[in-house]
């Protein structure tokens, strides 16, 4: 992992590591009965975490069992404006269970100047992760730049999902003006498999446009990453669409399955969460268990 290093004067920056790593044996008669993988589990799924600024961790978390760990991200200033700077370096060690998830959704402000708000996370997968933080909102005049990086070894596993709001309608606000651009990258021992590039400029035609976003104002990306020998075969892949038909699914590696979903926002939520719950069996080996956090 990076040092934790400090802001320079013309930027505000907010840094957290987590380092999900193995500890055992432990005594499994406190092992969750709820699922399959956790029973009998000789292991448990520690967090190391470091922060500097307001983002940390709230707090790790055992409802499934010691083998897979929760842990909620918090930003407490609530949102991210221009000339800021977060960045998340994770690495999930080989062995061990991680789900990530946040509290409430994360908002990209307004800004009059010109300097951009910036998101950097990096993801060195060895294990299995859940990255599952809540929505995403990018206010009008909002100047966005994104990387997320995942390099994944052969045995990794992850399911991960990016939900994207544009504007807050309820309150009669569009995305006139501003840019998001942002990168979703995937790299196995092979190389780069995966490189997701969304540039949208406020008042873009792709909102409206049959080959852009058909006048919806959100948008979802799904990714499910299993470990070898393991592959999306066919049938595998016919059975997560006839569960999940909303959801354009397409395998663009043996190992990895997309899948984009276009859809007003309420209705959102609802549909990742059951692609979830059809997703988690299959690439985790783990029946469905919402965190309590997405209840509330």
């Amino acid at each position: 992992m990076h040092p934790l290093e400090t802001s320079t004067p013309k930027e505000w920056l907010a840094r957290l590591a987590l380092d999900f790593h193995v500890v055992s044996p432990v005594n499994t008669a406190s092992a969750s009965a709820t699922t399959t993988a956790a029973v009998g589990a000789s292991f448990q799924t520690n967090l190391k975490h470091r922060h500097l600024g307001p983002l940390r961790i709230q707090k790790a978390l055992y409802p499934e069992g010691p083998a897979l760990c929760h842990a909620i991200i918090v930003h407490p200033p609530g949102g991210i404006a221009g000339g800021d700077r977060l960045e998340v370096q994770l690495q999930s060690q080989a062995c061990t269970q991680g789900l990530v998830t946040t509290p409430s959704a994360a908002k990209w402000y307004g800004t009059d100047g010109i300097l951009p708000a910036r998101q950097k996370i990096e993801i060195t997968l060895d294990g299995q992760l859940e990255w599952l933080p809540q929505e995403t909102i990018i206010f009008d005049r909002a100047l966005v730049d994104s990387e997320i990086t995942i390099k994944a070894g052969a045995q990794a596993a992850m399911l991960g999902w990016d939900h994207l709001i544009f504007g807050r309608h309820a309150s009669g606000e569009s995305f006139k003006t501003g840019r998001f651009a942002q990168s979703l990258r995937i790299h196995l021992l092979e190389g780069l498999i995966w490189h997701d590039r969304v540039v949208l400029e406020g008042g873009d035609a792709l909102f409206d446009s049959p080959i852009g976003l058909r006048g919806h104002h959100t948008f979802a990306t799904l990714w499910a990453l299993v470990g070898e020998p393991q592959a999306w075969t066919e049938p595998l892949v016919e059975s997560v669409r006839a569960q999940s038909p909303r959801i354009a699914w397409t395998v663009l590696h043996p190992r990895l399955l997309v899948g984009r979903l276009l859809v007003e926002p309420l209705k959102m939520k609802v549909l990742l969460e059951q692609a979830w719950s059809t997703l988690r069996p299959i690439v985790l080996k783990r029946s469905a268990l919402n965190p309590r956090l997405w209840a509330t």
